[in-house]
């Protein structure tokens, strides 16, 4: 009998990996995740690591999967501090939302946005650089 529990236990771990993310509430996950420099029907345009130029308007754009019901936040960050946090509702298995922000040329660097769940947790995170044109060029 005690055989017989042991690899029972034994299978238990090692199926436990083949789970799908439908196996529980916080097992969902950021399938994409991405700057652009527009959303055209609920997709990104483009997918940008640098932002270079006159564009000031940049989105943050997440498909997220097998959250429905959660609430995730965008979280834009420039030079590592909280400047603004954008919230969503998510009502479906897969879910796509984005977010926006105008920069300036006063705030040029780095930005990122971290997406969050609930709790805080970090479900993902992507950086941008942004260097605009200097006016007198």
């Amino acid at each position: 009998m005690k055989r017989i529990i042991a690899l029972t236990a034994v299978f238990a771990m090692l199926a436990a990996p083949l789970c799908t993310a439908e196996s529980g509430p916080d097992t969902g996950l950021v399938k994409r995740a991405n700057f652009s420099s527009d959303i055209h029907e609920r997709e990104p345009v483009d997918n940008l690591t640098e932002l270079v130029g006159n564009t000031e308007q940049v989105y943050f754009f997440t498909e997220l999967r097998d959250l429905a019901g959660q609430v995730v936040v965008h979280s834009w960050e420039y030079q590592g501090e909280s400047v603004a946090e954008v919230r969503f509702k998510v009502s479906g298995p897969r879910w796509r939302v984005w977010s926006s922000k105008t920069l300036t040329p006063d705030r040029h660097g780095t930005w990122t946005v971290l997406v969050l769940n609930a709790a805080g947790e970090i479900l993902a995170e992507k950086a941008l650089d942004y260097n605009p044109r200097d006016p007198a060029l």
